[in-house]
């Protein structure tokens, strides 16, 4: 090979090995598979969290391609969870990562063709009414970084009375025998109590107190959370005059007590855990020391206990009735931790044939043929756990009075009481007794 000839072939030689590589990508190019074929697409960053208990709904598929026979009933578990017995039809109680999320989430609600019934922003909650879960489940996987949780707004009552006959707890043996106007003298709530519970204000959350004899001179200040104009059911009357009552002869445990009545319930009985919820935190921000629940609900609920540790953190004492529904499971608040849960005993110091069972359960007071005032100036005699929380309640306004620490009375009220023949889980400590 001559010499004068290298130049020109290192040149082609070059230009091929150009040619070859374009050839080569565009053919690596044309047959690489695609994302779709097995290749994960990049992944964006993302700084979003979910809200424990919600998994949105999967994203709809592209228009083209027909949906998966399933995505008509696809809902996500919070979505699923919202209408179940026991809970206000189609209602939802959303809870918020900020009050300023919940704000936003209010702005948007009515084109969403969402209903907000009610909010509290200490709690961070709304409860919202809904015709379906489409628009609900639209703005949980819009917003999903705002939600900590979705869930029902539990139905909460006033407790009835079960027939004698229809116990589920084996244990319960029917405590029948009434205490009449002796309660009080069961556990040591004698001679004269003008000055017990001064200073101390008790919240009774219920069904309104209206005015009666017994409760004369008591200073009680109002607040509806209803607001419906229905007649007041008598049951929050009779809580108020069995914990302030200053009748000479069927008194309460504290006369000197300021009650604040909160009313949550309807002329049925019924509220619901949103409406419970935001009364406690009234309550505790109007300076109840005591708060009197002699209702409740069948599950609990993420904005109650919120509600409820709201309340323990400023020294407030929780009094909640155990129920009346002859289970082995106490109602909500009664079963929440640091609640001070009241079950009902006979004048036998039996357990009462309806009063609820249950770990946890704090004490037992008189609560089968308890004489209180009601609705219409009347007296009457009444039986149910709700007795005997008021009761209890009115004890807890006496220690507070005498200048006891808050915190410190449910650990006093069980080392003092009265030991009954009967399992921790029906009568807890025992008979509540007033300490001197």
């Amino acid at each position: 090979m001559r010499p004068s000839r290298l130049p020109l072939l290192l040149f082609a030689t070059a230009v091929l090995i150009m040619v070859g590589s374009v050839l080569w990508l565009l053919w690596v190019s044309n047959t690489a598979p695609s994302p779709q074929a097995g290749l994960s697409a990049p992944k964006q960053s993302s700084a979003t969290t979910r809200p424990a208990g919600f998994t949105p709904m999967p994203q709809a598929p592209p228009a083209s391609a027909p949906p998966p026979a399933h995505a008509q009933s696809a809902a996500s578990p919070a979505i699923a969870t919202l209408n179940v017995p026991g809970s206000m039809p189609n209602e939802a109680l959303l809870t918020f990562r900020s009050p300023e999320a919940l704000a936003a989430f209010r702005d948007r609600a009515e084109a969403l063709g969402l209903e907000v019934l009610g909010n509290d922003l200490k709690l961070r909650t709304a409860r919202v009414r809904f015709r379906d879960t489409a628009a609900l489940e639209q703005d949980l996987n819009a917003h999903a970084e705002d939600y900590t949780h979705v869930g029902p707004n539990l139905i909460t009552r006033i407790p009835g009375l079960p027939p004698p006959i229809a116990k589920s707890d084996t244990s319960n043996q029917g405590g029948t025998t009434p205490f009449r106007s002796q309660g009080l003298d069961a556990i040591g709530a004698t001679g004269d109590r003008s000055g017990w519970g001064q200073g101390v204000t008790v919240a009774v959350i219920d069904s309104g107190i209206g005015s009666h004899p017994s409760l004369t001179g008591v200073k009680i200040t109002h607040y509806d959370l209803v607001n419906d104009g229905s007649t007041f059911n008598g049951h929050g009357t009779a809580m108020a005059s069995l914990i302030a009552g200053n009748d000479p002869n069927v008194g309460g445990v504290s006369p000197a007590v300021k009650l604040l009545d909160i009313r949550v319930a309807d002329a049925n009985g019924e509220s619901n855990t949103a409406l419970v919820s935001s009364a406690i935190v009234k309550a505790t921000d109007l300076g109840a020391r005591v708060i009197n629940i002699s209702l409740g609900a069948n599950a609990d609920s993420p904005v109650l206990d919120e509600a409820v540790r709201y309340a323990q953190s400023r020294n407030v004492v929780i009094v909640a009735a155990a129920g009346n529904e002859q289970q082995t499971a106490l109602s909500m608040p009664a079963g929440i931790s640091g609640v001070l849960s009241v079950g009902a005993v006979d004048a036998n110091g039996t357990q009462a044939y309806f009063s609820n069972s249950g770990a946890g359960l704090t004490l037992v007071a008189p609560g089968v043929g308890i004489v209180s005032g009601y609705a219409d100036n009347r007296f009457v005699i009444g039986s149910g756990t709700s007795q005997a929380t008021a009761i209890t309640s009115g004890v807890v306004a006496y220690l507070l009075g005498r200048g006891y620490y808050g915190p410190n009375i449910i650990p006093l009220l069980t080392r003092t009481a009265a030991p009954l023949q009967a399992p921790a889980t029906a009568v807890g400590a025992g008979l509540i007794q007033v300490p001197k």
